[in-house]
């Protein structure tokens, strides 16, 4: 066999990485046909196949399988070289692209991006906000290059989660209704995207063994969401410390139930990825941020 062609493996990982020749062609900036050619050549080179069409989606062969997990090791590693060659020669400058939970997303981003944006101003941070579920794909296929989340799924086996701080939380009612025993027993609860059932939420259970009566009212993905429907009087819930310190201290919220109600941040990253200067800078931003 001839030389293996490193860009035909380029291609066949990305279309393996985006689920799909048309997704793969955008990334590349490369029209599909480019792609389905590099990859018949690929399987030439090789002689054997490596994925099938079906539909909507791509079914990798057994030497297809084979194959990726070994571009991984190529590509991955590849962009943790071009990291750290930046930061060696302290080119701070261009896109980085990160994601958070929603709940980061208000009153966090604008202090932490400040800060960041002043040591580094050459950098354009480009946040992505959302459930890690929905985000977990574009972190693989190093669209964003990372994510900090409350809730995270299982993860493929070129991810990993490392915990990063406990953030503190507090129930939240609207201070002129505290005593109002329908407003008590009234909660708003957090909901995932892939979670059908809201009575499972532990933080619900934690309020339900103070109030038996309590009836879940309403449920949202969104930490806005529910801080507006608590300002509105409309019932309890429970948010990170950080997002409600000012309407705690200008008296509009009344914390109740204190205790230790922490929730883990947890970073999560592609194993190979690089932790340049900004990256630490950034992460220490938002820790220092939701801590206090």
């Amino acid at each position: 066999m001839d030389n293996l062609d490193l860009n035909y493996l380029k291609y066949f990982f990305y279309v393996v990485n985006s689920n799909g020749f048309t997704r793969a062609a955008e990334a590349l900036h490369v029209q599909q046909p480019v792609i389905s050619r590099a990859i018949k050549l690929l399987e030439q080179q090789l002689g054997f196949k490596l994925l099938e069409r079906q539909k909507k989606q791509i079914i990798l062969t057994t030497e297809g399988k084979e194959v990726y997990q070994l571009a991984q090791k190529v590509f991955l590693n590849a962009g943790q070289i071009t990291a750290y060659a930046k930061d060696r020669h302290e080119q701070t400058s261009g896109d980085l692209c990160f994601a958070t939970s929603d709940s980061l997303a208000p009153d966090a981003m604008g202090s932490v991006l400040k800060n960041v944006i002043q040591k580094y101003p050459g950098v354009r941070p480009i946040h992505h906000a959302g459930p890690a579920q929905l985000l977990i794909d574009k972190i693989r296929s190093g669209t964003i290059e990372f994510g900090m989340f409350f809730n995270v799924p299982d993860l493929p086996a070129d991810l990993e989660k490392s915990k990063l701080t406990n953030v503190p939380f507090e129930f939240v009612i609207a201070k002129e209704l505290a005593k109002n025993k329908t407003t008590m027993e009234s909660f708003i609860a957090s909901k995932e995207q892939d979670d059908d059932e809201s009575s499972r939420l532990p933080l619900f259970e934690k309020y339900k063994a103070h109030h038996k009566g309590v009836k879940v009212v309403a449920v949202s993905s969104s930490s806005m969401a529910r801080k507006s429907l608590v300002l509105n009087g409309l019932g309890v819930t429970i948010l990170p410390r950080f997002l409600v310190r000012t309407e705690l201290k200008n008296g509009t919220f009344k914390s109740i139930h204190e205790g230790d109600y922490s929730l883990p941040l947890y970073l999560v990253e592609r194993k190979s990825s690089y932790r340049t200067k900004i990256k630490h800078l950034l992460i220490s931003e938002i820790k220092k941020t939701v801590e206090g």
